[in-house]
């Protein structure tokens, strides 16, 4: 008889009738379906894990599982994607952490995903919250009638949370707006870090369109019509969300840019004015430091009215030099 696996590798499992209803079983149960179930049967199982390593070394020997999903584990790439594998499906899904308004960093998880038409296995490096959610929809008697139509609710709460994040990040660029309409400098590091953000979240969160699109182009054969427009329906909504992402970021880009120009200009304005009041300030410093030299041969030294004449001259060049400024700045 096959030793059960460890139950403390098992987060979630669900065994899911013909009407879609799942109900949770232990690690018991669920082997005894894997083993036992005919294939023609119409119920399907979910297992969720709480790491991958743990699938491939206690579940292999029950699952028939595919050994892309054992190479993906180890690589570096990680975006979100959709892809065909031998007879089935995987996917990857990735979820980020992240509060805009704390300005918190961007910590991410990642799960994995492999189906067939009677099972769906699923492991994370790191607690989701949209897995979480999908086991509280399974609690609650929503109907899930194929285990792509699991990956499908998962993609929706993923395209969901972006939207979230999305929202909250045009909210700080509605405030950075309504700062520069009254003539105020907000900080532009605090728009460059949205930037690197949404950048991030780009990468992480958007599936592989040709991925999607081969899949749609030829799904498995036991997918059937509902699934197909379901994934493609979150296809087209995660592509609504990716252009309001792109929108955004050519909005902030404008905003960086637009704040640069009128830091440029306050720094320009300021060097302008340190200049103008040397240059007003000119005359007279020099005429007070060639008359200052305590030497011999100073022109109206001995004149009763040599101070006045001097300051009168000191005094025209300065106004000279105030009209020359003050054209320039008409100009």
């Amino acid at each position: 008889m096959a030793t059960p696996p460890p139950r403390t590798e098992l987060v979630h499992a669900y065994l899911f009738s013909s009407d879609g209803i799942g109900r949770r079983v232990d690690a018991d149960a669920a082997l005894a379906w894997l083993n036992a179930t005919p294939r023609s049967s119409t119920e399907f199982l979910w297992l969720h894990f709480s790491s991958p390593h743990g699938i491939s070394k206690n579940w292999l020997r029950h699952i028939d599982l595919a050994d892309t999903f054992r190479e993906v584990l180890q690589e570096e790439r990680r975006s979100s994607r959709v892809s065909h594998v031998r007879l089935g499906l995987f996917a990857v899904l990735n979820e980020v952490d992240y509060e805009p308004a704390r300005r918190t960093q961007t910590s991410s998880s990642t799960l994995w995903l492999s189906l067939r038409e009677r099972w769906l296995l699923s492991a994370w490096n790191g607690p989701m919250q949209s897995v979480q959610q999908l086991a509280e929809d399974i609690e609650a008697t929503q109907r899930f009638r194929t285990p792509l139509a699991l990956v499908v609710e998962l993609m929706n709460h993923q395209s969901i949370r972006l939207a979230d994040i999305l929202r909250d990040i045009s909210e700080s660029a509605n405030r950075v707006e309504k700062m520069l309409d009254r003539d105020r400098l907000p900080r532009r590091a605090s728009l460059g870090g949205f930037r690197r953000d949404l950048m991030r979240l780009q990468r992480l969160l958007a599936p592989d369109p040709d991925s999607l699109v081969q899949v749609l182009n030829r799904p498995p054969r036991w997918a059937s019509e509902e699934d197909l427009d379901t994934l493609h329906l979150a296809t087209e909504n995660f592509l609504v969300v990716l252009r309001d992402l792109e929108s955004l970021q050519g909005r902030i880009t404008l905003l960086v840019e637009e704040i640069a120009a009128r830091v440029a200009e306050r720094t320009n304005r300021s060097v302008f004015v340190l200049t103008a009041v040397t240059v007003i300030a000119l005359p007279a410093t020099v005429i007070g430091t060639v008359f200052g030299m305590n030497v011999g041969g100073m022109p109206m030294r001995g004149e009763a009215y040599g101070f006045s004449v001097v300051l009168a001259i000191s005094g025209l060049l300065t106004v000279v030099a105030s009209w020359w400024i003050a054209r320039l700045l008409r100009d």
